[in-house]
């Protein structure tokens, strides 16, 4: 029995409006959830006696520097699109654009250390005809690529402030203790993936989930190499979205007066951060902790100072991302509706 003409690409439409209406209730109630912790996140700094101090400075933050705050913000995000258009730029600008932005607002509500925005842009990616194969690839070439400005800055950051070279600290169970691990993490990533490439060769014929992920860990951070070997401006992106998310941390505290260094700043933030990873929505609660704790072990402010400054800066961090890659999510029906601007290689 033959269907009738255009049933086939109706379904598939229907299907594709029926994901993104769940992707749209998904992040509407993850914004409502975001808005309820800092909602909570305010009532405790008035009610705690040992939190009232903190409350009281940031209503004296100082406006330019938390204006500065949120134009570092804008540019991190700006930086993961430049990144983004360096991995997935053949899908079009346009879609490069709003795509980019999505990931990051479902990031920012979202933890599990971008995984989830990962996952929205496979589908919409799946969407536009890119492979199953492919968008394993560069996803995982994209994640190498931003993980990778981390563990090294720990590295660069951490061994030279241990022998004191930079200001901070130099405790090694601040410093060297995690440059070590970060190392460690980078030797283990590429041997995983040398690994991952020796077994992908011997289930080449096979094209089950098993296979697809071994070929996709062992290109992605091949990949990631080659780019860094090609040395592509694009790859600026990746250093521009950690380094301005930073820069925000860095005007929080400036803020209140505070204009620490920003070596210490910066490695209490990449040790701080770390809670990020935890499935956790936001990562509400873990990072904030983690950053406050890491902060005060850095000595960069007064401990209502630093409560105050991680308030302000969660809510840059969080805040810019979700309310400008909302708008992106929202335009995004549109462009996927449109025929794809080049088709990329399986």
């Amino acid at each position: 029995m033959e269907s009738e003409p255009g049933t086939h690409a109706e379904q598939q439409s229907d299907g594709g409006e029926d994901v993104l209406a769940s992707q749209s209730r998904t992040l509407r109630n993850s914004l409502i959830s975001l808005a309820v912790f800092f909602a909570i996140v305010v009532l405790l700094l008035l009610a705690v006696p040992g939190l009232q101090s903190a409350a009281r400075q940031i209503s004296d933050a100082n406006p330019g520097w938390v204006l500065a705050g949120i134009g570092f913000e804008l540019l991190s995000c700006v930086g993961y699109m430049v990144l983004f258009d360096l991995v997935f730029g053949r899908i079009g600008r346009r879609l490069v654009t709003r795509l980019s932005l999505s990931e990051l607002a479902v990031n920012s509500v979202v933890s599990v250390s971008g995984l989830a925005g990962l996952a929205l842009g496979a589908w919409v990616l799946r969407s536009r005809g890119v492979s199953v194969e492919r968008i394993a690839k560069r996803s995982v070439l994209i994640f190498v690529l931003t993980s990778a400005v981390s563990a090294v800055a720990v590295v660069v950051i951490g061994v030279p402030m241990w022998l004191g070279l930079l200001p901070g600290s130099r405790n090694p169970l601040l410093t060297l203790l995690p440059a070590l691990i970060a190392a460690a993490a980078i030797v283990a990533t590429i041997v995983a993936a040398r690994w991952a490439g020796r077994r992908a060769d011997r289930f080449s014929e096979q094209k089950g989930r098993g296979a697809v992920a071994l070929v996709a860990i062992s290109s992605g951070v091949e990949d990631a190499l080659c780019e860094i070997r090609r040395h592509d401006p694009r790859l600026l992106g990746a250093v521009a979205y950690w380094l301005f998310d930073v820069l925000t941390l860095f005007a929080a505290l400036a803020a209140f007066g505070h204009v620490a260094s920003f070596w210490a700043i910066a490695m209490a933030y990449l040790i701080g951060l770390l809670a990020n990873s935890l499935p956790i929505p936001g990562g509400f609660g873990a990072v904030e902790g983690g950053l406050v704790g890491m902060l005060d072990l850095f000595d960069v402010a007064p401990g209502s100072t630093v409560v105050a400054a991680v308030v302000v800066y969660r809510a840059i961090s969080l805040w810019v991302p979700a309310l400008v890659g909302s708008v992106a999510f929202l335009s995004l029906r549109r462009e996927i509706a449109r025929p794809a601007a080049v088709a990329e290689p399986g």
